[in-house]
C-alpha cells in the first residue's frame, strides 16, 4: 500500500506555497497526501495580503477525523496562526501513533505579514514542542526561539543545539528530536550554509547559492521533503541531505509566474 502523509498548514490560493505547495512535493516522493486547513489566506506572487484562520475547534475536528481513520506515517505542519490552533492540534497529535512529525514554524512571509501571532510561541513551545520530530526553522525563526542574535555559522550551531535542548523537554515523541537550520537568510554570499542539529551531532551541509529570484514556497519544499524522506525509510541524517538536494533542484526550476515572485518546482522530479 501507499504510505499517507498528512498536511497541517494553510492555503495559498496562488499554489507555490502552504498545503498546494505540499502536495506536489509529497506526490513527487509518491506518497499519498492528506491535508487539513489552518488559515485561508489572500495572497499572490506579490505578497500575502491577508491571513483567515479556520476556528480552532474546525481545525481539531479535521485532524481528529483523519487520525482516527488513516494510518499516516508522516505529519508535515506548517502555518498555524492563532494560539488557539497550536492548543487544538497539541489535543490530538496524540493520535499520530509512531508518525514522523516535521514543523516549519512558520512565523512571518516573505513581506513580513504576521503568519503566527507572538503570543502563541511559548504554546508552541510548551504544547508542540514534545511532539515534533524535526524542526526546521530559518535564521529570523530561529533567533525568536533561541532569543539571541544569529550572525555567524558558529551562532547557528549554538542556536542549533539550544533549540535541540527545549525539544527534548517532556517527550512524547518516540523519535529523538532534531533542528535544521536553514542558512540562507544569514550572508549574502556564494555559498549557502545550513546546520542540523540530531543526537549530539553537528552535522554541516554547505551548498553553492542558486541565482533565482523565483524562490516562493521554499521552506514549504523543504520540510516537506524532508517529511517524506522520513516516511520513505531514510535516517534522519540521509533525509536532510536529500531534502537538501531536492529543493536545491526545486529553486533552479523555480520559474516567473504573476507580476512578483514566483515559485519554486518540485515538479522537475517528475520529468
Amino acid at each position: 500500500m501507499r504510505k499517507a502523509v498528512f498536511i497541517v498548514a494553510g492555503s495559498d490560493p496562488s499554489g507555490g506555497a502552504g498545503i498546494q505547495q505540499d502536495i506536489k512535493v509529497f506526490t513527487c516522493l509518491k506518497l499519498y497526501a492528506c491535508a487539513a486547513v489552518t488559515a485561508l489566506t489572500v495572497q499572490n506572487t506579490q505578497g500575502v495580503k491577508s491571513v483567515n484562520p479556520v476556528d480552532s475547534h474546525l481545525l481539531e475536528a479535521q485532524v481528529r477525523a483523519v487520525l482516527e481513520d488513516i494510518n499516516i506515517s508522516g505529519i508535515k505542519i506548517g502555518m498555524l496562526s492563532t494560539e488557539e490552533n497550536v492548543a487544538a492540534l497539541s489535543r490530538v497529535l496524540a493520535l499520530k501513533n509512531r508518525a514522523w512529525v516535521v514543523a516549519d514554524p512558520v512565523m512571518r512571509s516573505k513581506n513580513n505579514r504576521v503568519l503566527l501571532e507572538d503570543d502563541a510561541w511559548k504554546v508552541y513551545e510548551e504544547l508542540l514542542f514534545p511532539h515534533i520530530d524535526i524542526l526546521t526553522p530559518n535564521i529570523n525563526e530561529a533567533e525568536v526561539i533561541s532569543s539571541f542574535s544569529i550572525d555567524s555559522v558558529e551562532k547557528m550551531k549554538e542556536a542549533a543545539r539550544v533549540i535541540q535542548k527545549k525539544m527534548t523537554r517532556k517527550r512524547m515523541s518516540i523519535h529523538e528530536p532534531g533542528v535544521y537550520l536553514k542558512g540562507g537568510h544569514l550572508v549574502k554570499g556564494k555559498g549557502v550554509v545550513d546546520i542540523f542539529c540530531h543526537r549530539g551531532k553537528i552535522i554541516t551541509l554547505k551548498a553553492p547559492r542558486i541565482e533565482n529570484i523565483h524562490t516562493h514556497g521554499t521552506g514549504c519544499t523543504f520540510s516537506s521533503a524532508l517529511c517524506g524522506y522520513l516516511v520513505i525509510g531514510k535516517d534522519p541524517e540521509e533525509a536532510a541531505f536529500k531534502a537538501k538536494a531536492f529543493v536545491s533542484s526545486a529553486i533552479k526550476a523555480g520559474f516567473g509566474l504573476g507580476r512578483g515572485t514566483g515559485p519554486v518546482d518540485p515538479l522537475i522530479f517528475l520529468k
